[in-house]
Order: structure tokens, then C-alpha cells, then sequence
């Protein structure tokens, strides 16, 4: 099986104040000397999860996070076919955003897909049902990369 997650690292292993406060806004139920020791141990402060549909939109939502908090971050992207091992490479922003925007359009396809094979057709009152479901998820992602 085929596995995919993308991660997050800061690249001082200083743990400041600034860092712990945006990480334990994100992680409230782990404890500030996990977290401390992750940062110091140069690990990832996030990795996505397989199983959470919204991985990537978390990762940007941090990474723009700490870019205002002017905490410079390392991105990455893990892959493996199990059992093997994961595969490391560093990850390009701009690839991350297009996943997300890939995955509006396959959220569209699939709430087509459903009209269709229910229906037989897309009236005109579904497809201002995908419209809408769609633009609110366009806006989540527009405020996100703010």
C-alpha cells in the first residue's frame, strides 16, 4: 500500500517562546517539554496524517503561522510503499498549495460522480449545491494563505 504525509521542522532547534506559543495552540494536549524536545531534537513539529482529510490544509495553515511569527520552517514529504521505509525529500510550497487546490477539484468530481450515479444526470439545483460546497472551501483555503 502506498503512504503519504507531508512534515514540518523548524530550522532553528532553538526552542523560543514564539515557536512553543504557535505549537501549543496547534497541540494544546501536549506537554511544552515534548514539544520543546522535538524542536531541539530537529524533528517534526507536524506530520500530516494519513487518515485526516485536511493534511495539507493544516501544514499551510501553520507554515503561514510561523512565517509571521518570523519562524523560518523546513517542509518535507514522506512516502513509502509498505512495509518499506519512508522515503525523505524536501517539499516546494508551491506544490503544497496545489495539492490543495487539486483537491477541490477532486471534491468537485466526486460530488458530481454521486449526482450522477443517483440521478443519472447533474440538475441544475445540484450543481448549484457542488458550486456553493465548493466556493466555501475555496474561501477556507483564500484565508488560510492570507
Amino acid at each position: 500500500m502506498f503512504e503519504y504525509r507531508c512534515g514540518i521542522k523548524l530550522k532553528s532547534t532553538t526552542a523560543d517562546a514564539a515557536a512553543l506559543k504557535l505549537l501549543r495552540k496547534h497541540f494544546p494536549n501536549t506537554s511544552l517539554g515534548d514539544l520543546r524536545s522535538k524542536i531541539q531534537a530537529h524533528d517534526y513539529v507536524y506530520l500530516s496524517d494519513m487518515l485526516k482529510q485536511d493534511g495539507e490544509r493544516e501544514a499551510v495553515k501553520m507554515l503561514r503561522e510561523f512565517d509571521k511569527a518570523g519562524i523560518e520552517t523546513e517542509l518535507f514529504e514522506e512516502s513509502r510503499n509498505t512495509p518499506g521505509p519512508w522515503n525523505t525529500r524536501p517539499l516546494d510550497r508551491d506544490v503544497l498549495y496545489n495539492m490543495l487546490q487539486r483537491s477541490r477539484g477532486i471534491q468537485r468530481q466526486v460530488l458530481e460522480d454521486i449526482e450522477r450515479e443517483t440521478t443519472g444526470y447533474i440538475s441544475p439545483e445540484a450543481e448549484a449545491y457542488i458550486d456553493e460546497e465548493i466556493s466555501i472551501e475555496e474561501e477556507i483555503d483564500r484565508k488560510i494563505m492570507e
